[in-house]
């Protein structure tokens, strides 16, 4: 299901009218529904918009189940984020957009980092000791146990551009788009020995990406030469230096994270390899700071701020009593054409 198709919740023609009836008559959120009937004790919720709540209320005779409204008093009011890592600049757009749309639902983000592969120690200390409403998880990698762990809990919680097979809350981006992306454009310009140095074949958005650029290159009867890379500098540098000397006559390299991007053009730098004269390079995940490199790298800006807001949403939507569902942000990724690339020669 897309963010923008997601059906709205309509008035029940049988039995009591229930919470998302209200919301939805109202012209607001669950959450701030909620808020608005539960007598909240916060200044987030204007007066108008609480009038048109008990408004719709009155309206609809609404009456609040005083189980659900005493479990729902007992919330902490903090979602926990966990993301791989705070060193890559691409992450504060998703965060920054996570962190707006909480405000907007009345809760606040308790931001975790998964540096050292950690997930355990931030779990415990965020769900076990019942920190948190709802986590939204943007690092765990396929196959970790306590994603098992999680599912039993029963916290509310989505994965963000970390698929799980089977969880059905996960919230995505087109990566296999900016893979095609990418490969489009590269062959668009001519270019014919097609490299990729993809990322860790656990993650499930380096998968994504991977397929997504091999499909089409494979499709105009090419072979791209694929290499792994962690998703940091320094391993980036060393495969993408590897890559250069087993397959001399590339022409074009699609890098598929910022991170690596940086390694990967100081390796290409080294080598003495003129860009993009002698060599292409497009990078997925777009930042300003790619601009004023020594060469501008050419990249696919991903809509990671609409991530964040469809991702609070789906958690949120949780918290107040929905099923769990997957997403899909319906926003394109887009190519930022900079100095990195050129026509074949």
């Amino acid at each position: 299901m897309s963010v923008k198709d997601e059906p709205a919740p309509g008035p029940t023609e049988e039995g009591p009218a229930r919470l998302v009836d209200v919301a939805l008559a109202a012209g607001v959120h669950v959450s701030t529904a909620s808020r608005v009937l539960n007598s909240a004790p916060d200044g987030r919720v204007s007066p108008a918009t609480r009038d048109r709540v008990l408004a719709a209320a009155d309206r609809l005779g609404y009456r609040p189940n005083a189980m659900a409204r005493g479990l729902k008093l007992a919330t902490t009011g903090a979602l926990g984020l966990l993301v791989p890592s705070l060193r890559n600049p691409v992450f504060s757009t998703f965060i920054r957009g996570a962190f707006h749309r909480a405000s907007e639902h009345g809760f606040v983000v308790l931001l975790a980092a998964d540096e050292d592969g950690d997930f355990r120690g931030v779990y415990e200390r965020l769900v076990e000791e019942g920190r948190i409403d709802g986590l939204l998880i943007s690092s765990a990698r396929l196959g970790d146990p306590l994603l098992a762990r999680l599912a039993k809990r029963q916290i509310p919680s989505v994965f963000v551009n970390r698929r799980h097979a089977e969880s059905g809350r996960n919230v995505t981006m087109g990566d296999e788009e900016a893979g095609r992306m990418a490969a489009r454009f590269l062959l668009d310009l001519g270019h014919r020995r097609l490299g990729l140095l993809a990322g860790p074949e656990d993650l499930d958005t380096a998968q994504r990406r991977a397929a997504g650029f091999v499909s089409v290159v494979r499709t105009a009867g090419l072979t791209p030469v694929v290499a792994r890379a962690a998703y940091d500098e320094d391993d980036a540098y060393r495969e993408m230096s590897r890559l250069l000397e087993a397959e001399p006559e590339l022409d074009a390299v699609f890098v598929s994270n910022f991170n690596q991007a940086i390694g990967s053009l100081s390796a290409v730098n080294a080598a003495g390899i003129s860009v993009p004269q002698q060599l292409s390079i497009v990078a997925c995940d777009d930042d300003p700071i790619l601009e004023y490199l020594h060469v501008p790298l050419t990249a696919i800006r991903m809509p990671l701020w609409q991530l964040g807001i469809a991702a609070v949403d789906a958690l949120v939507g949780q918290i107040d009593g929905a099923r769990p569902h997957d997403v899909s942000v319906e926003d394109p990724p887009v190519l930022v054409e900079r100095e990195s690339t050129a026509p074949a020669r």
